[in-house]
């Protein structure tokens, strides 16, 4: 029987915290529907991008459109980039913090680390293994597939894991293996919306987008801080 994974993206989805009481899970994230990427990507004037690359540099690194500002949050897997829309929803996380710092340059976007404090003050209570799911309200776009897939990554428990098989099978898409790796892929918040929980069919960590050696750490941090029999039943 396919599992009931929560519809978290509603144009009016509900709070983290009555998503939470109606789930065994703790509180998964949520996505509101919204732009998150502009196609067309957007340069600076008086850019020093070579004129000649220019355009392939804007469109790999485009950025939310809706962004409000930026932030940088240390942590013990390495600075993370956060970037928030105007109601100060998670737009995007990412460990490449000189890719993301081009971006900020060539959107303008103001950057405020104060604005960011709330991901921030989750990260670090995850880091010191007090946290195990987050109940930030996250602003993400994509397909309708892409969402469920993003879904059903939501309610992965920590320490756990799943392989791109198992996750088709249980969106109710059997032999979709390689379509729901190419939606994990896409996903832009790293670690909240934990793609990093998804192995091959072999056990093997296989491609993520942080980095290999990055999900390998998430990985052996939380199989280190899962107590035995936690999400047991």
């Amino acid at each position: 029987m396919k599992p009931v994974i929560p519809d978290l993206f509603s144009p009016h989805g509900p709070t983290a915290a009555t998503t939470s009481a109606a789930s065994a899970i703790p509180a998964a994230p949520l996505f509101a529907q919204g732009g998150l990427w502009d196609a067309a990507g957007a340069s600076v004037p008086g850019s020093t991008v070579p004129a000649d690359t220019e355009g392939d540099m804007t469109a790999s690194l485009s950025v939310p459109p809706h962004a409000a500002c930026h932030g940088v949050v240390d942590t013990r897997f390495g600075p993370a980039m956060v970037w928030l829309d105007l109601q100060g929803r998670l737009l995007r996380l990412d460990f490449h913090l000189e890719q993301e710092l081009q971006r900020a340059v060539l959107s303008g976007s103001r950057r405020d680390d104060a604005a960011v404090a709330a991901v921030a003050r989750q990260l670090h209570e995850y880091q010191r293994g007090e946290r195990r799911s987050f109940d930030i309200p996250l602003a993400a776009h994509g397909t309708a597939f892409q969402r469920e897939v993003w879904a059903a990554l939501c309610q992965i428990p920590y320490g756990q894991t799943m392989s791109y098989g198992e996750l088709a099978l249980a969106l109710g898409k059997p032999g979709a293996a390689r379509a729901v790796g190419r939606a994990n892929a896409t996903n832009p918040i790293a670690l909240i919306v934990p793609c990093h929980r998804v192995l091959g069919a072999d056990g093997s960590l296989t491609g993520y987008a942080g980095g290999l050696p990055l999900k390998a750490a998430l990985l052996r941090f939380e199989q280190e801080n899962t107590v035995p029999g936690l999400f047991a039943g």
